[in-house]
């Protein structure tokens, strides 16, 4: 079990309370930006406690089915007591760079709050691409190593157990393109003092239609 794995079990209870801000400002700009279409098939690779699960069910987006993917067994017991119990909405215990087992293909991908957690970020990138089918998309919205965030960052990586690797928006660019993707939106921003990108990656076996 890694550092990050037992930190979320810890705070499971807590997160929501303690991250209320943080998580009703991202949640907000993701879904603002993603469109989902009737029959998708969905993954978030770190549903932690069904957050954004809980909203796509809520604003009625006509996915097909969900597959939710945490690392945490915690998290994941408070997101099957959040939503409903039905047939297309599935989950897993997988670390990112291991959801290759999943041996399923999916029209859209989302990693939201969670891509600098995980240890093999390429290996994590590939098996995106593999997971997706033709013209399946990527969608990721993380912290941006830039600018001021820079310092605030490395206090961040000292002070909490968790794995934090981030990137900036160039170089999340670059890994996604790296492993095939074409890059269809790229947006950053500031918000009070962490600073944030949104990458949507399209599967390069499509990318010309």
């Amino acid at each position: 079990m890694t550092e990050t794995h037992r930190s979320y079990n810890r705070q499971a209870q807590n997160y929501e309370r303690r991250w209320k801000s943080y998580l009703s400002h991202t949640h907000h700009e993701f879904l603002q930006r993603i469109a989902v279409y009737e029959g998708d098939r969905l993954l978030d690779t770190s549903c932690g406690t069904g957050l954004l699960a809980g909203e796509l069910i809520e604003n009625q987006l006509p996915f097909g089915s969900l597959h939710l993917n945490d690392i945490s067994e915690n998290m994941i017991a408070i997101a099957k007591d959040r939503l409903p119990d039905q047939a297309n909405i599935h989950y897993s215990q997988l670390p990112a760079d291991q959801l290759e087992q999943l041996n399923d293909t999916f029209e859209q991908i989302f990693c939201l709050n969670a891509f600098h957690h995980y240890e093999n970020q390429i290996k994590v990138v590939k098996n995106f691409y593999q997971l997706l089918r033709k013209g399946g998309k990527a969608v990721i919205l993380d912290w941006n190593r830039v600018g001021l965030f820079r310092p605030i960052n490395r206090i961040i990586n000292k002070v909490v157990p968790e794995i934090i690797d981030t990137r900036s928006d160039r170089e999340m660019t670059n890994l996604l393109s790296d492993a095939g993707f074409r890059i269809s939106k790229t947006e950053s921003w500031a918000y009070r003092y962490w600073r944030f990108y949104f990458i949507e990656g399209v599967k390069a076996d499509e990318a010309s239609g």
